[in-house]
C-alpha cells in the first residue's frame, strides 16, 4: 500500500531536519493558503524558513501524474508570495520532493537552470505510514553542450571526386581520434578556369565545438608542442584560433596525417563566404558527421548559414533577425553583432545606441541586421577597382538595419563610409606605414587586427563610418539623419537643416566613398597597382 500524500506531508512537517539539516528549516505552515486574484487560490504543501531567513516553498509529489504539476505549482506559489505577500525575490527558494522523477527530471533540470529562483529536487521513499526512510538530492542535468560550428575550418583540394570521398572518411576518423566528433563538410566542384587551381574537387569542412570535458583526452595525441618550440601549433595562425584550442588541436592532428593535393589550408567563415561567392566554384553537396548527422531538424541551409557565420563569427559578412521582446534570442543577436563589428569602433558605438532604441520601443516587432566588410578599406579599394564587372559598392563596408513596428511603420538605417569633402594631396604618404606595402597589410589581416589600422587610415584620409536614417522609400529619397561617433560620443545631424562637414552643400546627402574615390582616383589607382605588383612579385 502506498503512502498518502497527506501522511508524507505531516511526517515531513514534523521532521524538517531530515530534508536539509545544514539549513535548519523551521515550519511556518502546512497547506498554506495564498490568494490568487487571477485564478484559483493556491495551497503550499509546506512553507518553511531556513537559518538564513529565506522562505522555502516545499512541494510534494508521489506519482508521475502529479509530478507533472510540480513545476507549474512552485512557479505559481513563488509568484503569488511575491505579489500577494510582498516577499522579495531573493528571499524565496523552492524544493520539490517526489517519490518518482521519471517524467519530471528533464523539465525540472531545464527549469532550474533558467529560473530566477533557487530550485532543488529530492527523491524520497515513503512507508505506508508516511515515514520517510530515505531522501536523496537530485542532481540536475547540465546545460546541453552546443556543438555549434567553431571558426576552425580547413580547405582541402583533390584531383578526383573519388579521392575527395575517401578523404572525407579519413578526416572523420582522424577527427574522432582528437575528440572532434561533429563535422560539417561542403563539396565544391570547379566549373570554370581549372588551370588556376591545383585540383578541381574541393572539400571545405568546419569542426564543431568540442566539449571541454573531452579536451584532456587530446593529450595522448602528442600534437601540442610547447609554445617556445619551433612547431608551436599556434604559430602563424589567426588569433581567434586561440579561442578554440581544442578544435585547433584536432585540426592540427588531422593535417599531420591527412594530405590532399598540396598543403591543407586553414579556413574561417570569411574564406567560406569567398569560396561560396566565387563563380568558378559550385556547391554540390553538404556532408555531416556526429550530432549534425543525427539531427532531423537542421537543414543543409541551416548548416551553411552557421559555417558562414550568420549566427556569429564571420567578420566580413553576417545577417540576422530578432525580436526585442524575445530576450534570449535578442541578447544572442546583439552579442553576435558586437563580435562582427569588433574591429569597427564607430559602428560598434552607433549600433549599440540604435539597438537600445529598438529595444526600448514596445511597438518594435522585428529587427533585421546585415553587415558586410566592416573594417578594411584597403581591401575594398583593391577589389573594387580591379573588378570591372561589379560596382565599387559590392566591396565597400556596408551595414543595413531595418526595424518594423506595429501599424506598418519601418525604420531604415544604412551604415556606410562618409567623407569630409577635403582633397588630400598624397594619400600614400598619409597611410600608416604597415599599410603602405602588401606584406604588412596581409599580416594584420591574417591576425584579425586590421581594425585599428583601418580606423587610423580613415581618420588620415578624412573618412568616417556613419549611420544614416533614410526615407522608408529608399536612400535616393534623401537622408533623414546622419549619425557619427566622435571620440565615443554620438553626433546626430538632422537633414537638411543641420550643417556637418560630411553633408554635401545641398544638405540632402553626405559625401560618400564613391565621391572620395572619384576625387582621388589617380592616387588610389597608383596605390592599388603598387600593391598588386608587389603581391605578384
Amino acid at each position: 500500500m502506498k503512502a498518502h500524500e497527506k501522511h508524507i506531508r505531516d511526517y515531513l512537517a514534523a521532521n524538517l531536519q531530515i530534508i536539509e539539516p545544514e539549513h535548519r528549516l523551521s515550519l511556518i505552515a502546512t497547506e498554506f493558503r495564498i490568494a490568487n486574484p487571477n485564478g484559483a487560490d493556491g495551497f503550499i504543501d509546506i512553507l518553511a524558513k531556513d537559518k538564513n531567513e529565506m522562505w522555502v516553498v516545499i512541494e510534494l509529489k508521489r506519482t508521475n501524474t502529479s509530478a507533472r504539476q510540480a513545476l507549474h505549482e512552485v512557479a505559481k506559489y513563488t509568484e503569488l508570495l511575491r505579489d500577494q505577500m510582498n516577499l522579495p525575490k531573493d528571499r524565496i527558494r523552492t524544493l520539490i520532493l517526489s517519490t518518482t522523477w521519471h517524467d519530471l527530471y528533464t523539465s525540472a533540470s531545464n527549469f532550474a537552470r533558467d529560473w530566477g529562483h533557487d530550485l532543488r529536487g529530492y527523491k524520497i521513499s515513503a512507508a505506508p505510514s508516511g515515514r520517510i526512510p530515505g531522501i536523496e538530492r537530485v542532481s540536475w542535468s547540465p546545460e546541453p553542450f552546443n556543438h555549434h560550428p567553431s571558426r576552425v575550418h580547413c580547405i582541402e583540394v583533390y584531383a578526383t571526386a573519388e579521392e575527395r570521398e575517401r578523404g572525407w572518411h579519413e578526416i572523420i576518423e582522424l577527427a574522432s581520434q582528437a575528440q572532434a566528433h561533429h563535422l560539417i563538410g561542403f563539396d565544391f566542384d570547379r566549373i570554370d578556369a581549372p588551370e588556376l587551381v591545383d585540383g578541381q574537387y574541393l572539400l571545405y569542412f568546419a569542426i564543431g565545438r568540442i566539449n571541454p570535458d573531452l579536451a584532456p583526452l587530446q593529450d595522448s595525441l602528442d600534437v601540442v608542442p610547447a609554445h617556445d618550440e619551433e612547431d608551436d601549433p599556434f604559430f602563424d595562425v589567426p588569433d581567434y584560433y586561440r579561442e578554440h584550442p581544442a578544435e585547433y588541436r584536432a585540426l592540427h592532428h588531422i593535417c599531420l596525417s591527412h594530405k590532399a593535393l598540396g598543403v591543407s589550408r586553414n579556413g574561417a567563415p570569411e574564406d567560406f563566404i569567398r569560396i561560396s561567392d566565387d563563380p568558378h566554384w559550385e556547391l554540390r553537396s553538404v556532408r555531416r558527421s556526429g550530432a549534425y548527422a543525427t539531427s532531423e531538424l537542421l537543414t543543409d541551409d541551416d548548416l551553411y548559414q552557421a559555417v558562414a557565420g550568420r549566427y556569429g563569427g564571420a567578420q566580413i559578412r553576417r545577417q540576422g533577425t530578432a525580436v526585442p521582446d524575445i530576450q534570449p534570442r535578442w541578447a544572442s543577436e546583439r552579442e553576435s553583432i558586437r563580435q562582427t563589428l569588433a574591429g569597427n569602433a564607430d559602428w560598434s558605438v552607433l549600433m549599440e545606441r540604435w539597438l537600445d532604441e529598438a529595444e526600448a520601443d514596445s511597438s518594435c516587432l522585428d529587427v533585421d541586421i546585415y553587415v558586410h566588410n566592416p573594417c578594411d578599406l584597403l581591401q575594398t579599394l583593391m577589389y573594387g577597382l580591379t573588378d570591372t564587372s561589379s560596382a565599387l559598392e559590392k566591396y565597400a563596408p556596408m551595414l543595413r538595419a531595418t526595424a518594423t513596428y506595429t501599424g506598418g511603420r519601418t525604420r531604415a538605417t544604412f551604415g556606410c563610409l562618409v567623407w569630409d569633402g577635403w582633397q588630400r594631396s598624397n594619400l600614400a604618404r598619409l597611410a600608416p606605414p604597415p599599410l603602405r606595402e602588401p606584406t604588412g597589410w596581409a599580416v594584420y589581416r591574417h591576425s584579425g587586427e586590421i581594425g585599428e589600422l583601418d580606423s587610423l587610415l580613415l581618420s588620415l584620409w578624412g573618412l568616417r563610418y556613419a549611420l544614416i536614417d533614410v526615407d522608408p522609400l529608399g536612400i535616393r529619397q534623401g537622408v533623414l539623419e546622419l549619425w557619427t561617433a566622435q571620440e565615443g560620443e554620438i553626433v546626430r545631424a538632422v537633414s537638411p537643416t543641420s550643417k556637418t562637414a560630411y553633408m554635401r552643400p545641398d544638405g540632402l546627402m553626405p559625401h560618400m566613398l564613391r565621391d572620395f574615390v572619384h576625387s582621388h582616383f589617380d592616387q588610389i589607382q597608383t596605390l592599388v597597382q603598387e600593391h598588386l605588383w608587389m603581391t605578384h612579385h
